[in-house]
């Protein structure tokens, strides 16, 4: 089996994901007429919802992820920043215009009254400006920027007990110059000044085109130099020639939308990933920003306008890591790093680190806060899961920062990152474990059990399922990390110590002790050892039995997936399929995949651009549920745990064939891996370090059984089957996809 210094394998899958996703373009026949359905543009910090608005304009609503507010003493939140009119002297009649999935950009026509012109528009993915390129003989347009005079989020107004305003108007000041128009909105909260933006916008014309151009320009700390920057940079973005700028956006955004390739049977699946994969290079890239509920773009209908951490901010990044795109998790791991000062005031006096449910991407807590975070004081526990607004339930829900450092875990794992292992991850672990130690309480057996705390969402109990899961992860973990010392042995004990998960025969596993799952609730968070965590998992005797039954009590409240409860909706869809793919059930992954697709997550996913909605029908949409469906897709196909390499560990019977390329695994392999008739026909792993893989799959041929592999870093292991020719395989155009959704028409 050949060893390889240099392998083109995954250069050649680079190659053929940007053909795939240039040839299947996403295309509108019609523009969407709301902002929670419009057309997603972004740069990682700046954003675009374009939509129409009359006959003759287009909206482009304004977003910047890092504009928060400043004043501590009020809600975390996000302002909204107004919006651009593309203004054209003649009425829109139609359009034929496509999203380029590996560029970024759109493109295309607007067919008008007086004639057909041709529009392209993009967020340049270094530069943050928005761009827009019109072509026409006769028609003209404008851009327009219109502030908002009362940029408050519709959360600060009704979020007890941190509605403590008053919310001043902002001081919005419009001027212009030789280059260009700005409008400066100066912010204050409860008197104090609060940041400043400034929108500059440009028009220019070339030969038959007119160009717009637009920039948002941020101030938190009141510099007063913000003025200065604006006009400098826009004026650096005329000079630029237009075609470097168009050349050097689609040379950065290729960087990302090549890194992996999917061919699966369900084809609308397949499109389903390729377009989260766009989506999450809009909401970020490692110079970016933290992606909270809002991501680049802003919904004004939001209730969520910061970062969520009992579940939302968790699964926002699994992607990241599972996708080949760890470095797109640095803006979350700088952020964490630069206000660990947050995370401890957070912890309280445990000398530990923790976090709210709700900060802003400062981590700053959500307004004042007069207590620490801590369990449930006596008689004050909270047994109806409506009740999880309160104050009292905020403090008592422990688990959150743990489980976002499994995140960051997750990414050092996969890229074998040893710096970020031993200096931040194993750090934060230790920070976490700490905050939980001061609550054990010991019983007479000598085991050690956790206090009273809230099962996010849902009810409070002792020894919650959620608290214990991120609690033994964060210990197992941080002992491959400090072994052999004192504090590994006291650790050890501990885990040794720490209660057994609370679990019914009847129904399985429980929210926590003498607390039963009732109705229907759409977190897993009490099944976190099975997934993301494997602690829990079919390798184990008698345990997939176990995990089989406790899923499907969370989801019998619903009368199929097809037929979901209405609160079993959005992530609940994606998150049983990841955990049926952990115990190796690929027709019920599937199933629930389809699902989530078939139903648009309940009813709560706007099909033109994938943006789900808390509400049903028709606002305060968020963009972390919808990259779920690529993560669960992606455990359908490779899954690392317990030290093993799993391909294809949970695809339905009837997939024969089906093919990855370029995703990791722990230890720091890079895997592709293609089913060809039900068989293996190709294989690559290619290693960051030195070291042994184990393969795991009921189709790996007799020579891959039970076999552990040595490679050195920087080679790749390459297996295929008699006459498998992997370039032909990547280059054979019927690989196609077809995007049967409103408002986007197929591609053939």
């Amino acid at each position: 089996m050949p060893l390889l210094e240099q392998s083109n394998i995954e250069q050649i899958s680079r190659d053929a994901q940007l053909s795939k996703l240039r040839r299947n373009k996403v295309r509108y026949t019609a523009l969407p007429q709301r902002q929670q359905e419009s057309i997603l543009l972004g740069s990682g910090l700046v954003g675009v919802m374009l939509f129409q608005t009359s006959e003759t304009t287009l909206q482009l609503a304004l977003g910047r992820a890092d504009v928060y507010n400043v004043n501590p003493e009020v809600m975390a939140h996000r302002k909204p920043l107004g919006h651009c009119e593309l203004t054209f002297s003649s009425k829109i009649k139609g359009v034929e215009l496509s999203l380029d999935l590996a560029t970024g950009i759109l493109s295309g026509t607007l067919k008008l009254e007086e004639e057909d012109i041709t529009l392209t528009c993009f967020c340049h993915a270094l530069k943050d400006s928005i761009i827009l390129d019109v072509k026409q003989m006769m028609t003209s347009s404008t851009l327009t920027y219109h502030p908002v005079e009362n940029p408050q989020s519709s959360r600060t107004r009704n979020s007890h007990p941190h509605d403590n305003g008053p919310f001043e108007q902002a001081e919005v000041r419009s001027y212009a110059d030789d280059i260009g128009a700005y409008t400066s909105t100066a912010y204050r909260e409860r008197g104090m000044q609060a940041g400043e933006v400034i929108v500059a916008t440009s028009t220019q014309r070339h030969h038959q085109s007119l160009r717009h151009f637009c920039r948002i320009e941020y101030d938190r700390d009141i510099k007063s130099q913000l003025a200065i920057t604006a006009r400098t940079n826009l004026q650096a973005t005329l000079n630029a020639p237009y075609e470097a700028l168009v050349q050097s956006h689609q040379q950065e955004w290729s960087k990302y939308a090549d890194r992996t390739l999917f061919s699966l049977p369900d084809q609308e699946l397949e499109a389903y990933i390729d377009f989260q994969f766009y989506k999450l290079r809009c909401l970020t890239r490692p110079d970016g920003a933290l992606i909270d509920l809002q991501g680049v773009w802003f919904d004004p209908t939001t209730p969520w306008p910061g970062v969520w951490h009992n579940l939302n901010s968790q699964l926002t990044y699994w992607i990241c890591a599972y996708g080949n795109r760890s470095d797109l998790m640095k803006p979350l791991i700088r952020q964490l790093q630069k206000h660990e000062h947050q995370l401890a005031k957070m912890g309280g006096e445990t000398d530990g680190y923790n976090l709210y449910t709700v900060t802003n991407v400062d981590f700053c807590p959500p307004g004042p806060k007069p207590t620490p975070i801590a369990p449930f004081t006596e008689g004050a526990s909270i047994a109806d899961g409506t009740a999880y607004h309160t104050q009292n339930v905020q403090d008592a829900t422990l688990g959150n920062f743990l489980w976002l450092v499994h995140n960051l875990w997750l990414a050092a794992s996969y890229e074998d990152d040893q710096e970020l292992l031993q200096t931040v991850v194993k750090r934060f672990l230790k920070k976490g474990i700490q905050f939980y130690r001061p609550h054990f309480t010991q019983a007479p057996d000598g085991s050690i059990h956790l206090p009273e705390s809230f099962s996010p969402e849902y009810k409070s109990a002792r020894n919650c399922n959620y608290d214990l899961a991120v609690l033994k992860w964060a210990i197992s973990a941080y002992l491959t990390l400090e072994p052999d010392t004192e504090e590994a042995l006291e650790l050890a004990a501990i885990l040794g110590q720490l209660v057994d998960y609370p679990y019914s025969e009847d129904t399985g596993y429980l929210i926590g002790e003498d607390v039963a799952l009732t109705d229907a609730h759409r977190h897993y968070s009490h099944l976190l050892m099975v997934y993301p965590f494997y602690l829990r998992n079919m390798d184990q005797p008698d345990e997939k039995e176990r995990i089989r039954k406790s899923v499907d009590h969370w989801q019998s409240f619903s009368k199929s997936p097809h037929e979901p409860h209405e609160k079993l909706v959005g992530y609940s869809f994606t998150g049983a399929a990841s955990l049926y793919a952990a115990i190796g059930e690929g027709d019920l992954a599937h199933e629930y995949l389809r699902a989530f697709l078939d139903t648009n997550a309940g009813g709560r996913m706007h099909l033109t651009n994938t943006q789900y909605y808390e509400h049903a029908g028709i606002d305060a949409t968020t963009v972390e549920v919808p990259l779920t469906g690529a993560t669960a897709a992606i455990d359908m196909l490779l899954q690392s745990w317990g030290g093993k390499i799993r391909l294809f560990p949970a695809i339905p019977p009837d997939w024969k064939d089906a093919a990855f390329f370029n995703l990791p695994a722990h230890g720091g392999y890079l895997i592709s891996a293609v089913l060809q008739d039900g068989k293996l026909a190709f294989l690559s792993v290619k290693a960051k370090r030195n070291g042994r893989f184990a393969l795991k799959s009921a189709i790996l041929p007799h020579e891959l059984q039970e076999t552990s592999i040595h490679l050195e870093a920087g080679k790749t292991y390459v297996w295929a089957a008699p006459n498998f020719d992997i370039a032909a395989f990547l280059k054979d155009d019927q690989q196609k996809i077809r995007f049967n959704r409103q408002g986007i028409s197929e591609t053939h």
